[in-house]
């Protein structure tokens, strides 16, 4: 194609661009336009373009004596030396040339073509440029404006006194204008955020586009500007005009905001995908801002998606299991939901629950509370959840009446939760016949507040309350031990000690020695699965979008329980000695079980063994000290007539595992053939043919689901722009580089959109010659379970939102088990921080110590 040639004149510049064949119709239409001979029968476009008439299409209505006005003659130059026109049917998006039939639409005026929209390097404006909308001209000149390295917005425009539509849009540089004198502005009346702004230089660049028919002229065009301009590429994309994110990519953003990934991840994703940061024609505040969009969109809707994807649910599942509550104004404050699977899982685990409240996972401040449960591979699962907006007593209560309610009535046998007053109330009238029990972990950490410094100056004290608690065997031992503490270190008036032993009975283990725990002491599952919901949820999210990425996160659940299984049932580990009892505890336990069993094995050569009496044995520690038992001695009551073990220590109660001491005794009496089917708990064997044929009768889930046509589109574009960056990068060396893959590109993408046509005109032919299929409406919010009908739900509304102020107060969880203290003490006398004031005066002559004292009161 050739460029226009030095002579730059209208008629000899559209001359020689005529000689191009496919700027045949375009250079024909300019050519009598510009000499005079167009029909009469056209639209009128044979207007001078003098200067007089540009200053009478000023916006403002009066004219303008700017000497910066430039006539069409010194403007039309190319950026890409290409002056390519297109169709009336020209794709505003693309700026690709369709054929007639594709348009849909009939021009009286087909020579008449619009300035294309390339995708390469953009035709500089010209006066007499024309557009088929005004949309189209702002993005040809925003194209233009990232090209050259400036940013445009929109100045002033008018509608038509005929029609009432936009008849003239003027663009300016963003730099138009001057900014105002901050000395002489009044200071606000409040703290106002600090923003930053633009700095305008009275810049006169600008491009004016008035309506004329179906088409749109620029009519005022100025080319200079008075400021720097932007030339390095990876700066261009901060220029406000510039910001956003293409429609295919908000695609793949939306996508990945699905699965929580924040911005900062989601531009690394992209960065890999155009071959670096810096040429990703956005920021992570853009995707940011993106993300918000998206949640904004949901915002006064959450509680109708919500029920809309419980309905969903319910006929996906049937066991499926859900109610809500709603206050005075019909706001919602509780939800409780259960799946099948989990109902199905609770009859064979409900014999120990952890529950907790602790962590707030939604844009309403409505605390997360998860029934967490322990299946035969020791894995944590969900056994129902539900969210109350006050943790109060009714509020508990409610929530456990529909855990009842889905579980058919069937009470857990065991149950720790943290320490809450009114969590406890609610167990002990809903959950009666449940054995209750407060994290010991939290207690002791609200009893390092107000005990830790006492206790730091009291090293053996602090040393035998711990000790107490962990290691007391029975509530007789706990209780005496207790009372020669209290008496030893003459500390029965201290109240904070007094408190602690008030609530005894809530955490110490020796209470709890006959329930089953198996592995738990505190509520670790709960606060550990809260850590990976967190992964999966963001705090200001909705409650929709919590419940698809609690979906997300039971799938992880399944696909982990499933990875276990298929390792017990194709892979064995070695066992660890030679006792037969180890090789029938590797056939029927689990793998997790197993190693359990073998790490209490391995501590039988901790011990010595004794007998005592007939059939009563004392093991005794080897060491000073066994991890998990101290460095006490346990009795030990063998039968072997009866095959009956009882220890002390009451692990097989607690865990349902037998203990190490159990196995000194059985290898004392050379008994560790075989453990006695008594001992070993069915929860904790590997799954028989039964619990098989139970677990697929669950819902069947499709498993050669295939991806959508959005979904590998999604992927191919992902891919293609990732492949296309290498290519770039080679093309990007050198001048020669460039206009290769710029040729091939054309040419390439020239044969794409045929493709597309020709794809496009198969599908209409195909509608046409099918009847559409009517889909199925969604059902209305239905109730769950045999609840009712969808109408109880129907005036439902969403809950409160609060707002969230500054950032979050840490909330890392520290070991409070040993009492430290929770500042530094120092000697009230010298100052020290090694002993106290008491140890300081017992070194201290009464008269040195009145020296020494008023010495320090000088010095302060």
């Amino acid at each position: 194609m050739k460029s226009p040639p030095e002579d730059d004149s209208p008629l000899r510049r559209a001359e020689a661009i005529s000689e191009s064949p496919e700027m045949g119709l375009a250079a024909a239409a300019y050519l009598e336009v510009m000499d005079g001979s167009y029909s009469a029968g056209g639209l009128d476009l044979n207007e001078p373009a003098n200067e007089e008439q540009i200053e009478e299409e000023d916006m403002s209505g009066s004219k303008s004596n700017n000497p910066d006005v430039t006539k069409s003659s010194e403007h039309i130059k190319l950026a890409s030396g290409s002056n390519t026109g297109a169709s009336a049917d020209t794709d505003t998006q693309t700026g690709q040339t369709l054929s007639t039939d594709d348009s849909g639409e009939e021009d009286d005026d087909d020579e008449v073509q619009s300035t294309p929209c390339s995708q390469g390097d953009v035709q500089t404006p010209f006066q007499g440029m024309m557009f088929d909308s005004w949309e189209q001209a702002k993005m040809h000149y925003n194209k233009y404006a990232k090209m050259v390295g400036f940013s445009i917005k929109c100045s002033t425009s008018k509608n038509s006194t005929l029609d009432g539509q936009k008849d003239k849009q003027l663009f300016v540089c963003s730099k138009s204008g001057k900014n105002a004198d901050i000395n002489e502005l009044e200071a606000p009346p409040v703290r106002q955020r600090n923003r930053s702004i633009t700095k305008k230089t009275e810049c006169k660049a600008r491009l004016r586009i008035k309506r004329r028919g179906k088409k749109w002229h620029v009519t005022y065009f100025i080319e200079e500007h008075n400021h720097k301009l932007i030339k390095k590429f990876s700066l261009k994309k901060y220029l406000r005009s510039h910001k956003g994110i293409p429609k295919e990519e908000k695609d793949f953003v939306k996508l990945l905001h699905k699965v929580n990934l924040s911005a900062g991840r989601v531009m690394r994703i992209m960065g890999e995908v155009y071959g670096g940061l810096a040429n990703v024609p956005y920021d992570s505040k853009d995707v940011s801002n993106y993300m918000a969009k998206i949640d904004e969109e949901h915002a006064h809707k959450d509680m109708s998606m919500l029920l809309a994807h419980f309905a969903r649910m319910k006929k996906e599942d049937p066991n499926f299991y859900f109610n809500l509550h709603t206050d005075h104004a019909d706001k919602v404050d509780r939800i409780f939901w259960v799946d099948g699977p989990a109902i199905a899982a609770y009859k064979n685990y409900s014999d120990c629950l952890s529950f907790d409240t602790t962590y707030i996972t939604n844009m309403y401040n409505m605390p997360f509370a998860p029934f967490i449960g322990i299946n035969r591979y020791c894995q944590t699962i969900q056994l129902g959840c539900g969210f109350l907006k006050n943790e109060n007593i009714e509020s508990f209560e409610w929530l456990f009446k529909e855990f009842l309610e889905a579980m058919g009535g069937v009470q857990p046998d065991n149950f720790i939760t943290d320490q809450d007053a009114a969590m406890r109330c609610a167990i002990l009238s809903s959950l009666p016949l449940c054995c209750h029990r407060n994290c010991r972990w939290h207690i002791m950490q609200n009893a390092q507040a107000v005990l830790g410094n006492f206790l730091s100056k009291h090293e053996q004290l602090r040393q035998e309350l711990n000790a107490i608690i962990d290691y007391s065997m029975s509530i007789e031992e706990f209780e005496s031990r207790w009372a020669e503490m209290i008496f030893k270190h003459d500390v029965a008036d201290n109240t904070n000690l007094s408190d602690l032993y008030k609530i005894r009975a809530t955490f110490v283990p020796a209470y709890f020695k006959d329930r089953f725990f198996p592995f738990l002491q505190t509520t670790a599952r709960s606060e550990g699965f809260n850590a990976v919901l967190k992964s999966y949820v963001d705090p200001h999210n909705n409650l929709h979008h919590f419940f698809e990425q609690y979906l997300k996160l039971q799938e992880k659940i399944d696909v982990a329980e499933d990875s276990v299984e298929f390792k017990d049932e194709d892979k064995t580990v070695r066992v660890w000695g030679d006792y037969p009892l180890e090789e029938q505890a590797l056939t029927v336990y689990t793998l997790p079980i197993y190693l359990r069993f073998r790490a209490e094995l391995r501590k039988v050569t901790s011990y010595n063994v004794q007998q005592t009496g007939g059939q009563t044995y004392v093991v005794m520690p080897i060491k000073t000290y066994v991890y998990g038992y101290g460095d006490k001695s346990y009795k030990v009551e063998a039968n072997l007539d009866a095959e009956t073990y009882i220890c002390e220590c009451c692990k097989f109660n607690r865990d349902g595992l037998l203990c190490c001491h159990i196995f000194r005794v059985m290898v004392q009496l050379g008994t560790t053939d075989y453990i006695p089917e008594r001992y070993i708990l069915p929860r904790w064997r590997k799954p028989e043919e039964t619990i098989v044929q139970q677990k697929m009768e669950l819902p069947q889930v499709q498993t050669d689901r295939k991806m959508s046509n959005k979904e590998r589109q999604q992927l191919r574009y992902g891919t293609l722009c990732n492949e296309y960056s290498r290519v770039a990068k080679i093309a990007s060396t050198s001048d020669k580089g460039k206009a290769l893959a710029d040729k091939y590109m054309l040419a390439l993408e020239k044969e794409l959109q045929e493709m597309k046509a020709t794809e496009s005109a198969k599908r209409k032919n195909r509608k046409k010659s099918t009847t559409p299929n009517v889909e199925e409406q969604e059902g209305e919010n239905i109730g769950d379970s045999g609840q009712g009908s969808s109408s109880k739900f129907d005036h439902v509304e969403d809950p409160v939102y609060i707002a969230k102020q500054g950032r979050p107060t840490e909330k890392r969880k520290q070991s409070g088990l040993h009492l430290n203290p929770t500042k530094v003490v120092k000697c009230s006398v010298c100052g020290s921080i090694r002993h106290t004031a008491a140890t300081c005066k017992d070194k201290l002559t009464p008269d040195k110590e009145a020296k020494e004292i008023n010495f320090f009161r000088d010095m302060v």
